[in-house]
């Protein structure tokens, strides 16, 4: 039996229920039971699936059963057509309806009056109400259709979403074997690379000046592992040498272990993109004290001998990478970048090589143990250009790209488009800016770098309408760009669209600028030449796009800060040339998150301003020494004090609070300068609390001792005298 049938039983039983409750019951009662038994057949019932699609069935029944209900019977009762819908229980359903009807007719011609008005009437009201029964389950249905169709418009929005971030993530994956920069120079110059890698490493006395007397090691050779204190002699071998997802070893490299650093994971969302993060252990947070020593000391002999005894302390290897570059030994310099992306690709998670395969490893660029892997991975990004191993600098552009591609924290879009041409990239850079996540394309889209080199990588890859039409989306958009890119380029004749076009704020200044220098060499050829004369002829007039005014961003000076180009590093606002920073870590971003206190030069230098007094000349009584906890406050107080002062160098020239003196701003104009500055007014607020306490804690502590008559050394030089004693 069909469920409607069922359905269409369960209610004629209920019928016959009442039925026998009115036959029970006066002629008042029943009148008013069966009332109540119309009013409930009106009411609107709760719809049902199978209503909708059988609804034509259930109109031709209820036509049949009207046709019933007003033949003419002059004997037929008033409660007729309510009970002429109920079979006797246990009958089958044609020949049970049939039976029914009839002795129930027969039953009620001898006890009961005809009422012609009340049937009719209630004719009437059964035909009425069926009708708005069907009104109201359509208008539930419409209804229901509505709701179903807005969760199916969501559910498609966000299945779109989620689709656009995994082809972004699968564009933007890294394959490690392109991460080796032997791999590409084999590819280009032969297998006589590795001849040339196994006699540098092999000479047994390379790194040695020639001559007589005393030979003196050079610095490759003082940090090599046949010199190392630690490795006695003995460098890498086995199986050290090939497993790493970063970089591969060299035997010449002193055989030891990271010394502390390793890697875990931070957080894993539903998409299955993981943050890492890099850790310290305790040993190498000394390390990391002593490093911090050597460079307030401004000794690059001390920091070699840090180097000697740590030969994979990641902060010590960038710093003396910087001073071999310096001193013009790329050589060393390179080598020294390559040792310390070995050591992090040793110590890294064992699923992070696999989520990087994927594109979806992520590090959170406010830990400071993570902002050295993005500045070692720079560094080299450098070092390869000028190796000329562009294939390889373009796959590390992406790896710092995808590790955070919302902050882009280094601004990697500003040259990813340059390095992809110049490696061969130009296919799958336009993919990149065409079929990645929307939020995306449009913020690249936006950038003239990305307009103009995606003519240019059309044109290269043989696609003349498509570069066309690119090219001259560019010269419309960015005509003061093509100027100063027809100017670099010598060419005499400037086309009518674009002469006499400036730059019409600084924003568009340092766009233009900044591209002009990097990519103009990859323009200097004479077809691309004729092709960007050709564009520039003809168009009439190019007027610009919308006026682009937004200051430069932080991230953005320090991508310029880090070029080392002096012409664009003028270009930037005094507020990021004159900060404080280091080269251990070049502006660091306002909502630094450090897991752990370790002394720096800034912090040193911005203790002039501790409310803690310092010992005074001549004074008797010896320092006291300070116990751990006392040092952890003091080191947290000198960050938050740095934490403070970079602060107020970012809004130090904000609206409001550059045209009045100091005294004179609001507690309102510096919450909103905070909050233009982009740094989260909550962190201020906890961080301003924690600096009171501590200053509390630290004059107490300062009572105390002057009430006990020892003095109080100053925090400043408290870690640089232990050390060195």
């Amino acid at each position: 039996m069909s469920s409607r049938a069922l359905r269409k039983l369960q209610r004629e039983q209920e019928k016959e229920q009442q039925l026998d409750a009115l036959r029970q019951g006066g002629p008042d009662e029943e009148l008013e039971q069966e009332e109540e038994s119309e009013a409930e057949l009106l009411a609107p019932r709760k719809l049902n699936a199978f209503d909708i699609l059988n609804q034509d069935n259930g109109a031709e029944e209820k036509d049949s059963d009207s046709v019933h209900s007003s033949e003419p019977n002059d004997a037929e009762p008033s409660s007729s057509v309510t009970k002429e819908n109920a079979p006797p229980a246990g009958s089958s359903k044609a020949k049970g309806k049939t039976k029914g009807r009839n002795k129930r007719k027969g039953k009620k011609n001898k006890n009961d009056t005809p009422d012609t008005g009340s049937r009719a009437q209630r004719t009437v009201v059964a035909k009425t109400g069926s009708r708005l029964d069907d009104i109201d389950d359509i208008d539930i249905a419409l209804k229901s259709l509505s709701v179903k169709s807005g969760q199916s418009t969501g559910d498609t929005q966000a299945r779109q979403l989620e689709d656009d971030y995994q082809e972004m993530c699968r564009i933007l994956s890294i394959n490690t074997k392109y991460l080796n920069a032997l791999n590409e120079m084999k590819r280009l110059f032969g297998n006589v690379v590795l001849e040339g890698e196994n006699e540098g490493a092999g000479a047994p006395n390379a790194g040695r000046r020639r001559g007589r007397g005393p030979q003196q090691l050079d610095l490759g050779g003082a940090l090599a592992g046949r010199n190392s204190p630690v490795s006695r002699g003995q460098g890498l071998a086995g199986l050290a040498l090939r497993r790493n997802v970063f970089m591969l070893g060299k035997e010449e490299w002193p055989k030891a272990t990271g010394g502390g650093l390793g890697m875990e994971v931070e957080h894993k969302d539903d998409l299955g993109t993981v943050t890492y993060r890099f850790v310290h252990n305790s040993a190498y947070q000394d390390v990391q004290t002593q490093f911090e020593s050597c460079v307030e000391s401004m000794d690059p002999q001390r920091m070699f001998q840090l180097l000697q005894f740590n030969p994979y302390h990641i902060s010590a290897l960038l710093q003396v990478s910087e001073i071999a570059k310096q001193q013009g030994d790329h050589s060393v310099s390179g080598d020294l970048l390559e040792r310390a992306l070995f050591s992090f690709g040793r110590s890294v998670h064992s699923s992070f090589s696999t989520a990087l395969s994927e594109g979806k490893a992520r590090l959170n660029f406010r830990r400071p143990e993570n902002r050295e892997f993005w500045l070692a991975s720079w560094r080299y990004i450098n070092n390869l250009g000028q190796r000329g191993t562009w294939r390889t600098t373009y796959e590390w552009a992406k790896l710092l790209l995808i590790l955070d591609p919302e902050r882009d924290p280094y601004s990697i879009r500003l040259i990813l488009d340059q390095v992809a041409l110049r490696g061969g990239q130009a296919e799958h850079f336009l993919s990149l800016t065409k079929r990645s996540s929307p939020h995306w394309i449009t913020t690249w889209n936006m950038s003239a770098n990305v307009q103009t080199s995606s003519a240019l990588a059309e044109y290269k890859l043989k696609h003349p309408e498509a570069a066309r039409s690119s090219l001259r989306n560019a010269i419309t958009n960015f005509p003061w760009l093509f100027t100063r890119l027809f100017q670099e380029l010598n060419v005499g004749h400037i086309p009518k669209a674009i002469w006499g076009k400036v730059a019409r704020t600084d924003r568009e200044r340092f766009e233009s600028e900044i591209y002009v220098t990097r990519a103009k060499d990859l323009w200097n050829t004479p077809e691309a030449i004729s092709f960007l004369v050709e564009v520039a002829e003809s168009l009439d007039d190019a007027r610009g796009g919308p006026l682009r005014d937004d200051p430069i961003t932080l991230n953005e000076a320090r991508h310029v800060l880090l070029s080392d180009v002096p012409s664009l590093i003028a270009l930037l606002p005094r507020n990021f040339t004159t900060m404080q920073t280091s080269a251990a870590d070049p502006l660091p971003p306002p909502d630094n998150e450090p897991s752990y206190s370790a002394v720096s030069p800034i912090i040193h230098r911005s203790l002039s301003a501790t409310p803690v007094p310092l010992r005074q000349a001549g004074a008797e009584n010896p320092p006291r020494i300070f116990t751990e906890t006392e040092r952890q406050a003091i080191r947290e107080y000198r960050e938050l004090l740095d934490f403070f002062a970079h602060i107020v160098e970012l809004i130090g020239n904000e609206g409001a609070l550059a045209d009045r003196p100091a005294r004179d701003h609001t507690t309102e104009d510096i919450l909103a300068a905070i909050e233009r500055s982009g740094v989260p007014l909550e962190l201020v607020e906890q961080r301003g609390a924690r600096m009171l306490e501590l200053q509390q804690m630290l004059e107490a502590l300062h009572e105390s001792d002057a009430d006990s008559g020892d003095d109080v050394e100053a925090p400043g030089r408290m870690e640089t005298d232990e050390t060195v004693g």
